[in-house]
């Protein structure tokens, strides 16, 4: 991540519609999670990609919340939660004292060049009959120079995650596409940048009056087109479980 854009990840994390909008979305399908595990009293949760930990007071919620971030310029030595933050990439030199209940890694399997190998470490720590919710970028039609600021990999399919998911024992729960509305939108964006060949920037956080109306417009889609599980959309959020027999 560049520097520049590390400094403002806060901002856009609390303000921005997009961010806002994942987060919402997310909460309610925790929620379902937590409701169908009613007998679990005590839940140890894994955040991978975690940055700063601004997740954790929102995980805090469902249990115990450790986290994972590969680039120390996000993650402040003094924070709140800093002691819970394993600062390192999320591979074998990670190596903690415990499995968890749930694991969630939002946006960020698509920034690693060997995701199946991430899936595996996701699956050896999680206990048996764990959880996953992951959320990636969708189809590479939809790429732009945004994915290339942010150094992505590949933009995510339906048919691309359960073939990375195969390659592990976990088992595919549920899968849907999500931001329905952006889809076009993105494929605008890429035929400009097409046309004009521009150099990629980082995002900003748009005036507070057109903030507002996407993030209403994100609320009224999740409520009402999600539902309907259209086969397209610019993410794609996946539930994975681990099998009780570990």
């Amino acid at each position: 991540m560049d520097a520049q854009y590390a400094n403002t990840y806060r901002q856009l994390y609390h303000q921005h519609w997009w961010w806002q909008s994942r987060r919402t979305y997310i909460l309610s399908l925790l929620r379902r999670w937590q409701q169908q595990e009613r007998s679990l009293e005590s839940r140890q949760i894994l955040d991978v990609g975690c940055g700063d930990g601004l997740f954790f007071p929102d995980l805090s919620r469902f249990g115990e919340v450790h986290g994972v971030e590969a680039d120390d310029r996000i993650v402040d030595p003094s924070g709140d939660y800093f002691h819970r933050i394993h600062v390192g990439l999320f591979d074998d030199t990670y190596q903690p004292d415990q499995q968890f209940n749930w694991i969630v890694m939002l946006d960020v399997l698509e920034h690693i060049p060997d995701a199946v190998e991430a899936l595996k470490k996701a699956y050896h720590l999680l206990q048996p009959g764990g959880r996953m919710l992951l959320t990636v970028p969708a189809f590479n039609l939809l790429w732009t120079t945004h994915d290339d600021y942010n150094h992505h990999v590949t933009r995510y399919t339906k048919k691309l995650m359960i073939e990375q998911a195969n390659q592990t024992r976990f088992i595919v729960e549920k899968q849907h596409y999500l931001f329905h509305w952006t889809f076009p939108a993105k494929l605008l964006v890429r035929l400009k940048e097409m046309l004009s060949n521009r150099e990629p920037t980082p995002v900003s956080l748009p005036a507070k009056i057109p903030n507002a109306i996407l993030r209403s417009l994100c609320r009224f889609e999740q409520s009402t087109l999600t539902q309907l599980r259209p086969p397209f959309g610019s993410s794609l959020v996946v539930s994975l479980r681990k099998g009780s027999d570990g």
